[in-house]
């Protein structure tokens, strides 16, 4: 959960040194941008190295198909985060990327599921 927290702190703080200090949009789509490409750089990244992978080792493992329902999960949780974030936009009156900034700020605060041993 902390790396969710410094992760978004960071898009936070780099849309805000785009917005003030280049002046090239405002922070809200600078955020979205920031956040929306990171997530599609690293959906890549994964991309990449499940192919390399692959080709490395010739053969489909358990790994490759966990590590490919990854991609799948990280790319459906961005895309109901986008459809949620609109939705919030046509319930109540706020700007699409203030609603973006707290659904995204909202997922930092759900714990991470992780599996307990019983031996723990």
């Amino acid at each position: 959960m902390l790396k969710k927290f410094v992760w978004w702190f960071i898009c936070f703080g780099l849309s805000y040194l785009v917005s003030d200090v280049f002046h090239w949009t405002d922070q809200g789509n600078a955020f979205l941008w920031i956040f929306l490409g990171s997530s599609v750089l690293l959906i890549i990244g994964l991309i990449v190295v499940l192919l390399i992978g692959g080709i490395a080792t010739r053969s489909a493992t358990l790994m490759t198909s966990i590590s490919f329902l990854v991609i799948i999960v990280m790319a459906v949780v961005t895309a109901i985060t986008l459809f949620a974030t609109w939705g919030a936009t046509k319930l109540f009156n706020v700007e699409f990327y203030v609603a973006f900034q707290i659904m995204t700020f909202g997922q930092c605060l759900c714990p991470d599921v992780k599996k307990k041993n019983d031996d723990d």
